[in-house]
């Protein structure tokens, strides 16, 4: 029996119902100027996959929602605030647990 490593496109049907930290990032990103591929580049998407992720979450439940809100200065501000915090308190855990960036 071949044990299959897991294919783009199946991962992300894998992540089709989860709110993620990489998908909150995206929509800041998309938010500030509607281009999807420039939003995935920006949270860290490769190259090679960026025009594609971006275009499937786009199209996600979450985004979609997220754009219908409609956010002024203030709240798309605040909105950046909380996820550099949410980074800050990653990095904490990170760095008590001993853990490192795995590629």
């Amino acid at each position: 029996m071949r044990i299959r490593q897991m294919g783009f496109s199946s991962k992300l049907k894998a992540h089709k119902h989860l709110l993620t930290l990489e998908t909150l990032k995206f929509i800041s990103e998309f938010m500030e100027d509607g281009s999807a591929r420039g939003a995935a580049l920006r949270v860290g998407i490769p190259e090679t996959y960026a025009g594609r992720y971006g275009q499937w979450l786009k199209k996600h439940n979450f985004v979609k929602q997220a754009m219908e809100a409609d956010l002024d200065d203030r709240e798309r501000l605040k909105l950046r605030n909380a996820l550099r915090e949410i980074d800050r308190q990653m990095q904490i855990c990170k760095d008590i647990l001993n853990l490192e960036e795995i590629d």
